[in-house]
C-alpha cells in the first residue's frame, strides 16, 4: 500500500531568515540598552531599513499604530508575544507575501528562538 506524501514546497527564503534574525537582534539590542518597549520597536524596524529593502518604504509609526503596539504592555510576557507577532507580520505582509501558513509556523519558531528571554533584556 502506497502512502501519499503531501510535501509542499517551502516559500521561506534565506532572505526571510536573515530579515527575522536582523529584526530580532535589533530589538534585543535596544532592550538590553535600556530602551522602552515602543522605542525598541521603532529602532528594530528603522535600523534595518537599509539592510532589508522591503522595509524602506514603510511608515514605522503607522505600522505600530495599526497593531496597537504603541499602547503600554502590562505583562512582561506580552512583550515577547507582541514583538513576535509584529516580526511575523512584517515577514508576511512586507518582506515575502508568498509565505504560507506552514512557512509562518516555522518562522515563528525561528523568531521565538532568536528573541532573548526577558531577563536578558533588562539592563544590569
Amino acid at each position: 500500500m502506497k502512502t501519499i506524501e503531501n510535501k509542499s514546497k517551502s516559500n521561506i527564503r534565506e532572505a526571510d531568515k536573515r530579515a527575522a534574525r536582523l529584526l530580532c537582534s535589533s530589538f534585543n539590542d535596544a532592550m538590553r540598552n535600556g530602551k522602552g518597549f515602543r522605542e525598541a520597536l521603532l529602532i528594530m524596524i528603522d535600523s534595518q531599513k537599509s539592510s532589508i529593502p522591503e522595509l524602506r518604504g514603510i511608515d514605522t509609526k503607522g505600522i505600530l499604530a495599526g497593531h496597537n503596539l504603541q499602547m503600554n504592555v502590562l505583562l512582561p510576557k506580552d512583550i515577547r508575544m507582541r514583538v513576535s507577532q509584529l516580526i511575523s507580520y512584517l515577514l508576511k505582509k512586507q518582506i515575502n507575501p508568498s509565505l504560507q501558513l506552514s512557512d509562518m509556523f516555522m518562522l515563528d519558531i525561528f523568531i521565538d528562538e532568536s528573541l532573548l528571554p526577558l531577563s536578558e533584556w533588562v539592563q544590569r
